[in-house]
Protein backbone atom coordinates (compact mmCIF):
# COMPACT_ATOMS: atom_id res chain seq x y z
CA UNK A 1 0.00 0.00 0.00
CA UNK A 2 1.23 3.47 -0.80
CA UNK A 3 2.86 5.65 1.90
CA UNK A 4 -0.27 7.81 1.87
CA UNK A 5 -1.39 5.69 4.82
CA UNK A 6 0.74 7.82 7.09
CA UNK A 7 -1.95 10.43 6.54
CA UNK A 8 -4.94 8.19 6.11
CA UNK A 9 -7.55 8.61 8.78
CA UNK A 10 -8.55 4.97 8.62
CA UNK A 11 -6.24 2.21 7.46
CA UNK A 12 -7.71 -0.95 6.04
CA UNK A 13 -11.37 -0.03 5.81
CA UNK A 14 -11.80 2.47 8.58
CA UNK A 15 -11.61 2.29 12.35
CA UNK A 16 -10.65 -1.02 13.85
CA UNK A 17 -13.56 -3.17 14.94
CA UNK A 18 -13.90 -3.20 18.71
CA UNK A 19 -16.04 -4.93 21.27
CA UNK A 20 -17.55 -2.41 23.69
CA UNK A 21 -16.19 -2.82 27.20
CA UNK A 22 -19.50 -1.64 28.61
CA UNK A 23 -22.91 -2.07 27.02
CA UNK A 24 -25.29 0.82 27.34
CA UNK A 25 -28.93 0.40 28.24
CA UNK A 26 -29.68 3.73 26.51
CA UNK A 27 -31.18 2.94 23.12
CA UNK A 28 -31.45 6.58 22.13
CA UNK A 29 -29.14 6.65 19.10
CA UNK A 30 -28.59 4.48 15.99
CA UNK A 31 -26.41 1.41 16.33
CA UNK A 32 -23.34 0.62 14.25
CA UNK A 33 -25.45 -1.68 12.07
CA UNK A 34 -27.81 1.19 11.31
CA UNK A 35 -24.94 3.61 10.66
CA UNK A 36 -23.39 1.20 8.17
CA UNK A 37 -26.49 1.65 6.04
CA UNK A 38 -25.90 5.38 5.58
CA UNK A 39 -22.20 5.23 4.70
CA UNK A 40 -21.07 6.32 1.27
CA UNK A 41 -20.51 3.40 -1.07
CA UNK A 42 -18.40 2.83 -4.16
CA UNK A 43 -21.18 4.13 -6.41
CA UNK A 44 -21.00 7.48 -4.61
CA UNK A 45 -17.31 7.97 -5.39
CA UNK A 46 -15.43 8.47 -8.69
CA UNK A 47 -15.45 5.37 -10.88
CA UNK A 48 -11.78 4.50 -10.31
CA UNK A 49 -12.16 4.29 -6.51
CA UNK A 50 -12.57 0.91 -4.83
CA UNK A 51 -13.29 -0.11 -1.25
CA UNK A 52 -10.39 -1.18 0.94
CA UNK A 53 -10.08 -5.01 1.10
CA UNK A 54 -11.42 -5.37 4.66
CA UNK A 55 -14.58 -3.46 3.81
CA UNK A 56 -16.73 -1.35 6.08
CA UNK A 57 -16.39 -1.63 9.86
CA UNK A 58 -19.03 -0.99 12.49
CA UNK A 59 -19.68 -1.49 16.20
CA UNK A 60 -22.58 -3.91 15.75
CA UNK A 61 -26.10 -3.87 17.16
CA UNK A 62 -25.21 -2.91 20.75
CA UNK A 63 -24.52 0.58 22.05
CA UNK A 64 -21.47 1.25 24.16
CA UNK A 65 -21.30 3.28 27.35
CA UNK A 66 -17.52 2.95 27.65
CA UNK A 67 -15.42 5.94 28.64
CA UNK A 68 -13.19 7.64 26.07
CA UNK A 69 -9.71 6.18 25.66
CA UNK A 70 -8.40 9.24 23.77
CA UNK A 71 -8.12 12.48 25.75
CA UNK A 72 -8.24 15.25 23.17
CA UNK A 73 -7.46 17.82 25.83
CA UNK A 74 -4.03 16.37 26.60
CA UNK A 75 -3.12 14.31 23.53
CA UNK A 76 -0.06 15.40 21.56
CA UNK A 77 -0.38 16.44 17.93
CA UNK A 78 0.94 13.15 16.56
CA UNK A 79 -1.70 11.24 18.52
CA UNK A 80 -4.40 13.62 17.30
CA UNK A 81 -3.28 13.14 13.67
CA UNK A 82 -3.34 9.37 14.00
CA UNK A 83 -6.79 9.28 15.60
CA UNK A 84 -8.60 11.43 13.04
CA UNK A 85 -11.44 9.26 11.81
CA UNK A 86 -10.86 6.55 14.41
CA UNK A 87 -12.79 5.55 17.52
CA UNK A 88 -12.08 5.82 21.22
CA UNK A 89 -13.88 9.07 22.04
CA UNK A 90 -16.62 7.61 24.22
CA UNK A 91 -18.94 7.09 21.25
CA UNK A 92 -22.05 4.93 21.62
CA UNK A 93 -21.63 3.39 18.15
CA UNK A 94 -19.72 3.90 14.93
CA UNK A 95 -19.36 2.85 11.30
CA UNK A 96 -16.52 3.56 8.87
CA UNK A 97 -15.12 2.73 5.46
CA UNK A 98 -12.18 3.63 3.21
CA UNK A 99 -11.62 3.78 -0.55
CA UNK A 100 -8.53 4.14 -2.75
CA UNK A 101 -8.13 5.17 -6.42
CA UNK A 102 -6.60 2.87 -9.01
CA UNK A 103 -3.33 4.79 -8.76
CA UNK A 104 -3.12 3.98 -5.02
CA UNK A 105 -1.91 7.58 -4.54
CA UNK A 106 -4.76 8.65 -2.33
CA UNK A 107 -7.39 7.53 0.12
CA UNK A 108 -10.89 8.66 1.01
CA UNK A 109 -12.06 7.82 4.54
CA UNK A 110 -15.41 8.21 6.26
CA UNK A 111 -16.38 7.59 9.87
CA UNK A 112 -19.66 8.26 11.65
CA UNK A 113 -19.60 8.44 15.44
CA UNK A 114 -22.85 8.42 17.46
CA UNK A 115 -22.84 9.82 20.99
CA UNK A 116 -25.20 9.74 23.96
CA UNK A 117 -26.75 12.89 25.40
CA UNK A 118 -24.76 16.06 24.50
CA UNK A 119 -21.47 14.23 23.97
CA UNK A 120 -21.41 14.93 20.22
CA UNK A 121 -21.20 18.66 20.87
CA UNK A 122 -18.50 18.09 23.49
CA UNK A 123 -16.50 15.97 21.05
CA UNK A 124 -16.77 18.55 18.25
CA UNK A 125 -15.60 21.34 20.56
CA UNK A 126 -12.67 19.30 21.91
CA UNK A 127 -11.69 18.08 18.46
CA UNK A 128 -11.62 21.62 17.07
CA UNK A 129 -9.56 22.85 20.04
CA UNK A 130 -7.11 19.95 19.64
CA UNK A 131 -6.60 20.65 15.93
CA UNK A 132 -6.13 24.33 16.66
CA UNK A 133 -3.12 23.54 18.89
CA UNK A 134 -1.25 21.76 16.11
CA UNK A 135 -0.15 24.35 13.56
CA UNK A 136 3.24 22.59 13.17
CA UNK A 137 4.66 19.41 14.68
CA UNK A 138 6.69 16.26 13.99
CA UNK A 139 4.56 13.34 12.83
CA UNK A 140 5.69 9.72 13.15
CA UNK A 141 4.74 6.91 10.80
CA UNK A 142 4.37 3.19 11.53
CA UNK A 143 8.15 2.65 11.21
CA UNK A 144 8.92 5.33 13.79
CA UNK A 145 10.33 7.72 11.18
CA UNK A 146 9.60 11.38 11.85
CA UNK A 147 8.26 13.87 9.30
CA UNK A 148 7.50 17.57 9.43
CA UNK A 149 3.78 18.25 9.55
CA UNK A 150 1.56 21.31 9.57
CA UNK A 151 -2.15 21.72 10.18
CA UNK A 152 -4.41 24.56 9.14
CA UNK A 153 -7.96 25.09 10.29
CA UNK A 154 -10.49 26.12 7.65
CA UNK A 155 -14.21 26.86 7.55
CA UNK A 156 -16.12 23.59 7.46
CA UNK A 157 -18.72 22.86 4.79
CA UNK A 158 -21.95 24.76 5.42
CA UNK A 159 -23.95 21.67 6.31
CA UNK A 160 -25.09 19.96 9.49
CA UNK A 161 -25.50 21.65 12.88
CA UNK A 162 -21.83 22.66 13.10
CA UNK A 163 -18.69 21.80 11.14
CA UNK A 164 -14.91 22.00 11.24
CA UNK A 165 -12.57 22.02 8.26
CA UNK A 166 -8.85 21.26 8.31
CA UNK A 167 -5.85 20.54 6.09
CA UNK A 168 -2.79 18.53 7.17
CA UNK A 169 0.48 18.57 5.19
CA UNK A 170 3.16 15.95 5.88
CA UNK A 171 6.52 15.87 4.09
CA UNK A 172 7.46 12.31 3.10
CA UNK A 173 10.72 11.64 1.30
CA UNK A 174 10.73 15.04 -0.36
CA UNK A 175 7.07 14.84 -1.33
CA UNK A 176 4.15 16.43 0.47
CA UNK A 177 1.11 14.38 1.33
CA UNK A 178 -2.03 16.44 1.92
CA UNK A 179 -5.08 15.45 3.94
CA UNK A 180 -8.17 17.63 3.57
CA UNK A 181 -10.87 16.85 6.10
CA UNK A 182 -14.07 17.90 7.77
CA UNK A 183 -16.00 16.96 10.88
CA UNK A 184 -19.73 17.68 10.73
CA UNK A 185 -22.13 17.26 13.64
CA UNK A 186 -25.71 16.19 12.91
CA UNK A 187 -27.59 16.05 16.19
CA UNK A 188 -26.00 13.24 18.21
CA UNK A 189 -23.77 12.12 15.34
CA UNK A 190 -20.44 13.39 14.01
CA UNK A 191 -19.35 12.51 10.48
CA UNK A 192 -15.61 12.72 9.80
CA UNK A 193 -14.50 12.62 6.17
CA UNK A 194 -10.94 12.96 4.88
CA UNK A 195 -9.24 12.82 1.51
CA UNK A 196 -5.48 12.20 1.33
CA UNK A 197 -3.37 12.69 -1.79
CA UNK A 198 0.05 13.65 -3.09
CA UNK A 199 0.38 17.41 -3.44
CA UNK A 200 -0.04 18.33 -7.10
CA UNK A 201 -1.70 15.02 -7.98
CA UNK A 202 -3.99 15.42 -10.96
CA UNK A 203 -5.81 12.07 -10.85
CA UNK A 204 -7.76 12.63 -7.64
CA UNK A 205 -11.35 13.57 -8.37
CA UNK A 206 -12.76 13.67 -4.85
CA UNK A 207 -15.21 16.49 -4.09
CA UNK A 208 -15.05 16.35 -0.30
CA UNK A 209 -17.80 18.90 0.33
CA UNK A 210 -20.25 17.14 -1.97
CA UNK A 211 -19.56 13.74 -0.44
CA UNK A 212 -19.89 15.15 3.07
CA UNK A 213 -23.23 16.72 2.11
CA UNK A 214 -24.54 13.37 0.86
CA UNK A 215 -23.46 11.60 4.05
CA UNK A 216 -24.94 14.33 6.26
CA UNK A 217 -28.31 14.14 4.47
CA UNK A 218 -28.41 10.38 5.03
CA UNK A 219 -27.67 10.95 8.72
CA UNK A 220 -30.50 13.50 8.87
CA UNK A 221 -32.87 10.94 7.36
CA UNK A 222 -31.72 8.27 9.83
CA UNK A 223 -32.35 10.52 12.82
Amino acid sequence: MAPILTLAACSGGGAAATTPTAVSTEHDVPSGVQLKGVLLAGKDLPADYSEEPTGAQNSGASLSDAAATVNLGSANCNTILNTIGHTGFGEASYASDAFTPASALGEFDETVLEFHRNDATTFTNQFGAALNRCSSFQASDATGASESASLKMAPGPRIGDESIGFTVDVVLGGQTMVMNGAAVRVGTAVAVVTNSELQGSSDNEINLSALAATLVQRLRDLH
